[in-house]
């Protein structure tokens, strides 16, 4: 393991097998996935970007929320290729640097799904989000997803923090993923709310809303999602 471009974490080809076992329902990543759809509702014919990529989950599914094209691009080249193992007509998973593969305002919304809680200088994030406005079309929506700054300290269903803090910005702390292929330790950074606000905003976005979603039945839940919100949910318009 180690740093990829950007600043962000490389996955070995074990653990991005491992990372592609996990789903979306039943597992704490639905919190988020589950907002996120909310707040995109229909999006039948239209093109996507998905920032982060990974293993293909977030790409499938924006396809299912009907997104005609999605454009999902990754760093990792041990996650493109996982995903490729699983590839959905209508999506093209295609491996970035600094620069997203793509043209000026050739997207109608981009995602990016548990991603910048990997990236690891407030520059790497304003970078990244500029390349995402940059794709975007005018009025076009941009939802990002990340783990909560709550969420440090806490232990939820597919993943955990063992270590509270106290963190400052730009800390890295381990993070315990829980899969069915076993867990794995990866570190993530930790951002603040205003973190990711500053780096949405640089990009010349408009931040619509702040989210930190909980589960529908907090009951169901046995680990901390019952009582601590695992994720923060952010969405931007590009106004211009």
């Amino acid at each position: 393991m180690g740093s990829g471009a950007g600043g962000r974490y490389r996955y070995t080809d074990a653990n991005a097998e491992a990372y592609g076992s996990l789903g979306i329902e039943g597992t704490t990543y639905q919190i988020g996935f589950d907002a996120v759809a909310r707040l995109l509702g229909d999006i039948s014919g239209k093109s996507f970007l998905d920032f982060g990529c990974g293993t293909g989950r977030s790409a499938r599914f924006l396809r299912k929320l009907g997104a005609q094209r999605v454009h999902a691009v990754d760093h990792n080249q041990s996650m493109i290729d996982q995903a490729l193992s699983q590839e959905m007509d209508g999506i093209s998973f295609l491996r970035t640097d600094d620069t997203v593969p793509l043209p000026d305002m050739s997207v109608d919304g981009a995602v990016s799904m548990n991603v910048f809680i990997e990236i690891r200088t407030p520059a790497a994030m304003a970078h990244a989000c500029a390349e995402i406005a940059r794709t975007l079309r005018p009025g076009a929506p941009f939802v990002l997803e990340s783990s909560s700054p709550m969420a440090f300290g806490h232990t939820f269903r597919s993943f955990g923090y063992p270590y509270a803090g106290p963190l400052r910005s730009g800390d890295l702390t381990p993070c315990i993923v829980t899969a069915s292929g076993g867990q794995f330790v990866i570190e993530d950074t930790y951002w603040t709310e205003r973190d990711y606000v500053d780096a949405i905003e640089r990009a010349g976005l408009t931040v619509a809303t702040i989210d930190y979603p909980r589960p529908s039945d907090p009951a169901a839940w046995s680990t901390d999602e019952a009582s601590v919100p695992p994720c923060i949910v952010i969405e931007a318009r590009k106004t211009a």
